[in-house]
């Protein structure tokens, strides 16, 4: 019961706020429905916290196997916006958090080392919105990784 009141409390707060959060995302707010963007392709959409646009998830495939170094471009119309970028893999567990860096109107996200398999782009704004172009681009093929296998960005 104490999940119910809790559930029911964020949702007439954040009605009280202004649109429910996701309640206008086209259907792009969860894992499940994620849009595919293509490596080396740019893709279009907008985030908006106050308009009920707060998470939009995307999701490419790296079939071939291997270690290779990808790039995340962010360009957003509205630098002011407070967002975050993750990339995750196909369980939802994080591999890359990436801030976006406010006043800026392009984010790049290099040297990301991944393997083959499923990954998802998690965008969520905490406050503002601004349209937004996302761009993967392939770096070329990696060393291997770290000596403990991590996928973690170099330093």
């Amino acid at each position: 019961m104490r999940t119910l009141s809790t559930l029911l409390l964020s949702a007439s707060i954040s009605s009280a706020c202004g649109a429910p959060v996701d309640a206008n995302s086209g259907g792009d707010n969860v894992r499940g429905k994620a849009v595919e963007l293509k490596i080396g392709e740019t893709h279009d959409d907008f985030l908006s916290a106050e308009q009920g646009d707060h998470t939009d998830w995307k999701k490419f495939v790296l079939a071939e196997p291997g270690m290779y170094v990808y790039a995340l471009h962010a360009y957003w119309d509205d630098p002011s916006i407070d967002a975050t970028v993750s990339v995750r893999d196909q369980f939802g567990g994080k591999v890359f958090e990436l801030k976006h860096v406010r006043g800026q109107a392009a984010d790049h996200w290099p040297g990301m080392k991944l393997r083959e398999g499923e990954f998802y782009i998690e965008l969520v704004s905490g406050r503002g919105s601004s349209v937004y172009t996302l761009e993967l681009t392939s770096e070329g093929g990696g060393d291997g990784g770290g000596s403990d296998g991590s996928l973690a960005p170099p330093e």
